[in-house]
């Protein structure tokens, strides 16, 4: 009895005595790994904190030699300018060899990294030294590069390549690499600093603050050249004699991002900027570097990784007198590709002319290939502003014009008015719901029934003709229009228009908003709307152009592209009618056309007035094609300056200039 007595009184004692060993093993084992058990755990541990960046854990891990000869502010500084200097990532470090030498233990391995220059990849050595319990790296600076001595540099060169250009379908150029000047001071060379300042700062129309904060920049020193403002080749012509009058400034060439048309292809090219910190992280990897540009909108920024250039770069290490010792790595320069489009810049200059002093949009395409030939979008905006830097006082003019110049109004939709009387027409002919000589009875008024209530449609103007197709283009006709959509019936309607490309992404470089037809066309109020072009109706000016080269092309739709293909055809919708259907269509719009002044080219169209913001709003639209082109001309609000038959001229103008 007492014996078992005696061995519970035990037991507690031996089981605590274990977990006090086992406890007491854990921390020895903790102690021994942390302090690197083995001569290779320090030189991994010291690779992780490399991969994380963390130089001062870094700089706890050398030696305390090492620390004699660096203390830990100039060994962070050292390790962290170099390494972020290179944009040094995905470090990978594979340990080969180990042996015993007189100082320590030597270890033998290789190093991968990536770099602004490429990937870097080399064999080295480490010295692994013991102290007290602790394994530490006896470091200099070959542990960064094996050729590098502490006395020695790493040095960066950037070498832009040449970013593409924007071409005509002639070799002109839209957007270009070429002639910029800087314009800026001579620092310490002025009598009078805040003359001068204020005089430039007038002729560039800027802040006088924006060049204070450029001459006081940390590095500027006296006799400098302080840039201030980057201007055009055109805008130096302009502003040279006043600027030689302005005691230390000077003008200096240089290259840049150029649009030679300035706002005449603005909405067309867009333009570029510097990159942005986002930029650089949404695009990592992808060559840029802080001294790139990117492509910010339009063409510019559809075929950035076309146009762009990937810039070359190089590693050197340079010795203490600045010669060249070493190349780490280098990446040779890449131009960006040129891109030719099918545009005609003597069509966009025609089309430019008829609405630059507009808010609206003028299209030209080519009514046999569906080659765009002009889109221009007015109000806009000169993107040598952007490229060049902007500033904010022209950036606050442009997001406070209430015409919205930043607006791309060739992609965007609108309420297309009586121009869509001829889709209608082509429906109505196409599925036989009536023929080029149905007729229907006059009135002022019109509605289907009593349910309407006291809603009619009424006439745009009277006539004394038959009212049948011809005649109803004619004289625009809303309620021939109208009874035409009822007796479609919705089905008929919508399948025709889905087939046309409602509710489709039209398949182009711009993304073009979908045309719609809303979601009431079962209601018959909104149908006979639409069939004279209101109701919900929205289409984009690119996408009606398209829908006229049908009346061309026996009843085939054109696909409209920008990419310069030889005069290739090309289709969106073939046979969308019947020929004969696009044959009377087209004969009819003629005598249109040719009711609003001289027809020399023989051109198809029809006009469209469109109410929109409950009647407060205008859209004039004319929409004409011929054998040559398919042109469309809308103006925002014609309300109070003659409605559609403002845009008449507009349209006349293009067709007759354009060859």
């Amino acid at each position: 009895m007492r014996r078992c007595l005696m061995t519970d009184k035990k037991k507690p004692w031996i089981i605590g005595g274990v977990v006090a060993a086992v406890a007491v093993i854990a921390v020895v084992a903790f102690l021994l790994l942390r302090s690197g058990s083995k001569p290779e755990s320090v030189l991994n541990e010291y690779t992780d904190l490399l991969k994380k960046g963390n130089y001062k854990e870094m700089y706890s891990l050398i030696s305390t030699d090492a620390k004699k000869k660096w203390n830990e502010d100039d060994f962070v500084k050292r390790n962290k300018n170099i390494y972020e200097g290179i944009d040094a990532t995905d470090f990978n470090m594979e340990i080969k060899d180990s042996k015993d030498v007189d100082a320590g233990t030597e270890i033998s391995y290789h190093m991968r990294m990536k770099s602004a220059a490429g990937d870097i990849s080399f064999d080295n050595k480490a010295t692994i030294v013991k102290e007290d319990k602790d394994y530490r790296i006896a470091w200099d600076s070959t542990q960064i590069f094996p050729q590098l001595t502490d006395s020695d540099k790493v040095n960066v060169s950037i070498t832009e390549g040449t970013r593409g250009s924007i071409l005509d379908r002639n070799g002109n150029a839209l957007a270009e690499q070429g002639s910029v000047y800087q314009v800026g001071l001579i620092a310490g060379s002025m009598k009078n600093e805040k003359d001068s300042i204020t005089a430039l700062a007038k002729e560039l129309a800027i802040s006088e603050d924006s060049v204070k904060k450029a001459l006081s920049a940390s590095w500027v020193q006296d006799d400098m050249f302080v840039p201030v403002k980057t201007i055009t080749k055109q805008k130096r012509a302009d502003i040279i004699e006043a600027l030689r009058n302005i005691e230390g400034v000077s003008v200096q060439e240089a290259t840049g991002r150029v649009y030679p048309y300035g706002e005449m292809t603005a909405h067309l090219t867009g333009y570029v900027q510097n990159v942005t910190a986002e930029d650089l992280e949404k695009h990592k990897n992808e060559g840029y570097t802080t001294t790139s540009i990117i492509g910010k909108s339009g063409l510019e920024s559809i075929y950035e990784s076309k146009l762009k250039a990937v810039s070359g770069c190089k590693v050197i290490i340079v010795d203490e007198n600045g010669d060249l010792k070493d190349t780490v790595a280098e990446q040779k320069a890449k131009d960006g590709q040129d891109i030719r489009t099918t545009i005609d810049i003597d069509a966009q200059k025609a089309a430019y002319e008829e609405v630059k002093n507009d808010a609206g949009s003028a299209v030209v395409m080519n009514s046999h290939t569906g080659e765009m030939l002009a889109m221009v979008s007015m109000p806009a905006y000169d993107p040598n502003d952007f490229a060049m830097g902007m500033d904010t006082k022209t950036w606050d003019s442009l997001n406070n014009n209430k015409q919205k110049p930043l607006l791309n109004r060739f992609v965007s939709t609108y309420c297309p008015g009586s121009t869509f009387k001829a889709i209608t027409g082509a429906i109505a002919l196409d599925s036989k719901t009536i023929t080029s000589e149905t007729t229907f009875d006059k009135t002022d008024k019109w509605q289907k029934d009593s349910s309407w209530g006291k809603n009619y449609v009424t006439t745009t103007q009277s006539y004394s003709e038959p009212s049948n197709l011809k005649n109803a283009y004619i004289y625009s006709d809303n309620i021939f229009f109208a009874q035409v959509a009822d007796k479609i019936g919705t089905e008929t309607f919508t399948s025709y228009l889905d087939k046309i490309g409602f509710g489709k992404q039209l398949d182009f470089p711009f993304t073009i908003a979908k045309s719609t037809y809303g979601e009431e066309l079962e209601n018959a109020q909104k149908l006979a709307a639409t069939g004279y072009g209101q109701g919900d109706l929205l289409i984009s000016p690119i996408h009606l152009t398209s829908l006229y080269t049908a009346y061309v092309n026996d009843g085939s739709i054109l696909q409209p592209y920008l990419v310069y293909e030889d005069g290739k055809a090309k289709t969106m919708v073939k046979n969308a009618y019947r020929a004969d259907t696009a044959k009377t269509v087209f004969t009819d719009l003629q005598a249109a056309m040719s009711g609003y002044g001289d027809n020399p080219t023989n051109a198809a169209g029809k006009t469209g007035t469109a109410q929109v913001n409950d009647g407060k709003q205008e859209i004039g639209w004319l929409s004409a094609v011929n054998d040559k082109i398919a042109v469309t001309v809308m103006i925002d609000d014609t309300k109070d300056i003659g409605e559609s038959h403002y845009v008449i001229p507009k349209v006349q103008h293009i067709l007759n200039n354009v060859k």
